[in-house]
């Protein structure tokens, strides 16, 4: 495979602008999400990122990714973990390309029917020029409730998602941003999820019936808790699953394939020896995850 000729910068615009004019051809509304829309409005420092986030109106999800692939990209090959527990994004390479270019039917954290969250992210959209292309991205408001969801996902993980939750919450916000914000959080369904941080942002706001009774609040709640560790992830796995292919996830979970294991260690060599530390380890960050899954799922079995 030659090496890319594109740095990473300029793939990340040039990919922005390439999807936008893909979806533009076939009138799928589309916004760019994350990425140098957050910089765009003052909620992070402008950074490179390895991919390219679009969020897609769901009912055409499946056709812009159809469209992608026509056009030479490929899909990202995944793990069995990855197939039972992303359900929301696909993930494509291309030759050449230092980048990713995820696409999401929704954004997980958002509660009410994607095809609504969607429609009210779209109303309050705004333009960013990628590559010389005019794209569409999400409103300010609506990018607050973005980086809040991702970065509560990640903050037993990554010091970096901690980093810029906090500097989320000390965002000075006028009146008329907090009314925004929590007007928004009420038809998107995500002020139970972001029920730790909506306050600190000033936003006083109650969820709805409809967001309080999902069975998704649940399972986000136990997420964030566990920090996504691997024993939760399957966990999850086994729950989405019918009994029947259980058997086959929980020997998965403790003896993955080799190209399961080479694809999520990549920087493990394909050697037996190799193989079985790798394994061996794998043992022992699932075993040191355990009491974090239990105590996330006990801690939130009544809610």
């Amino acid at each position: 495979m030659p090496d890319s000729i594109l740095q990473l910068a300029e793939a990340d615009a040039l990919a922005s602008a390439w999807v936008q004019h893909l979806a533009d051809e076939r009138g799928i509304r589309m916004l760019l999400i994350k990425g140098a829309s957050l910089s765009h409005h003052g909620l992070r420092d402008p950074r490179t990122s390895a991919d390219v986030d679009a969020l897609i109106e769901p009912g055409r999800f499946d056709e812009l990714c159809d469209a992608i692939l026509a056009e030479g990209w490929r899909k990202r090959p995944d793990i069995l973990i990855s197939r039972l527990t992303t359900l929301h994004s696909r993930t494509f390479l291309r030759d050449g390309w230092p980048c990713d270019l995820d696409v999401h039917s929704f954004f997980p954290g958002f509660l009410a029917d994607p095809a609504d969250v969607f429609d009210a992210l779209w109303v309050a959209r705004e333009r960013l020029d990628f590559a010389h292309r005019t794209c569409d991205i999400p409103g300010r408001a609506a990018s607050i409730l973005i980086l809040a969801l991702h970065s509560l996902r990640g903050t037993r993980v990554q010091r970096r998602h901690v980093d810029e939750l906090e500097h989320l919450v000390r965002l000075p916000l006028s009146a008329e941003e907090i009314a925004e914000i929590g007007a928004l959080a009420r038809v998107t369904g995500c002020v139970a999820t972001l029920e730790s941080v909506l306050p600190r942002l000033g936003v006083h706001v109650e969820p709805t019936e409809a967001e309080l009774a999902s069975t998704d609040l649940h399972e986000w709640r136990e997420r964030v808790d566990s920090g996504w560790a691997g024993a939760y992830m399957w966990t999850v796995a086994l729950r989405r699953s019918p009994w029947r292919e259980r058997p086959r996830i929980l020997w998965t979970a403790f003896w993955p394939s080799d190209r399961d294991l080479l694809l999520s260690r990549p920087e493990v060599q394909d050697r037996p020896a190799h193989k079985l530390l790798a394994r061996i380890l794998r043992w022992g960050r699932g075993v040191k995850s355990l009491p974090r899954t239990a105590r996330a799922i006990w801690h939130n079995r009544s809610h």
